[in-house]
């Protein structure tokens, strides 16, 4: 073979591997963001009296709350929002009374749904909770060994020298007194990416908190916590009068639905059982 036609030969296999190397997929990019929003079962509130929760209507009418907990699969790990009531409550299916003649009730656990999904307490490396009322923090001794996400003002109530004074109760949420936790004054975007942001939602309870996740399908949810337990409560911006401050409560409704605006997001109030019906359950999940 003479020099012209080596020389020829060489760039024919130069530009075929050229063409090789431009066809081929690009390298695959590791997933990031919210991937999947599992909604858990997490009791339920049979109250007989709703009207102290709807100050002015329904006086005498009976109501029944649901109660969720949300599991968060992020690209950089396992995300539970709130704990529910707690598990013991499985081996009492009269339930047990509450604040204002409410009786709580569960017939799931949280271990078990969790179980379910394949996910273990200790997997879990981020926990935050709307606020510490026994219905959301029921569970919480569980993850003591994840990262805590906890407004300042919320913290101080719940670990200071008169939690009972907020309606806390130490015993189910005690365990995280000694937990990793980074305690906020403010808006919180956990990840670093904009997909999970814990919004300052007070009034409630001194530091109540609200959460806002951006899922690649389904699109911006707010999950509301206890800025209103009701869709009507916050259409009506009626706030009850056992909570903590009714002004912050009413501005914090106004702050969520600007944000629910902006987002196009839907809003999940966690008490609602009308909307909770609505929404699809583990082991179902949204993307």
């Amino acid at each position: 073979m003479n020099l012209r036609a080596l020389r020829l030969l060489l760039l024919c296999c130069i530009a075929w591997l050229a063409a090789a190397c431009s066809s081929a997929p690009p390298p695959r990019q590791p997933p990031s963001g919210v991937q999947r929003l599992y909604v858990l079962y997490c009791g339920e509130l049979h109250i007989p009296d709703v009207s102290p929760w709807t100050p002015g209507a329904h006086a005498g009418e009976p109501a029944v709350f649901s109660d969720n907990c949300y599991l968060i699969r992020h690209a950089k790990g396992w995300m539970l929002w709130d704990s529910g009531l707690t598990d013991s409550l499985i081996d009492k299916p009269e339930g047990v009374q509450g604040a204002r003649g409410m009786r709580m009730m569960r017939s799931q656990t949280l271990l078990a749904q969790l179980e379910q999904i394949g996910v273990t307490p200790a997997q879990i490396g981020t926990v935050a909770f709307s606020h510490t009322h026994p219905d959301h923090v029921g569970n919480a001794n569980l993850f003591a060994g994840a990262t805590l996400y906890i407004q300042q003002a919320e913290y101080d109530a719940a670990f200071g020298p008169e939690p009972a004074k907020y309606g806390f109760a130490p015993a189910v949420y005690e365990k995280l007194r000694d937990t990793p936790a980074v305690k906020l004054n403010g808006d919180y975007d956990v990840f670093g990416d904009g997909s999970v942001t814990i919004l300052s939602t007070p009034g409630h309870t001194p530091g109540h908190q609200s959460l806002l996740v951006r899922l690649p399908k389904t699109g911006a949810v707010v999950l509301s916590g206890d800025v209103a337990h009701l869709e009507e409560n916050f259409d009506l911006r009626r706030a009850p009068a056992f909570n903590f401050n009714a002004e912050q409560s009413r501005q914090s409704m106004d702050k969520v639905a600007r944000i629910v605006k902006a987002e196009h997001a839907q809003l999940w109030i966690n008490h609602d059982a009308k909307e909770n019906a609505a929404i699809a359950h583990a082991p179902q999940f949204y993307e």
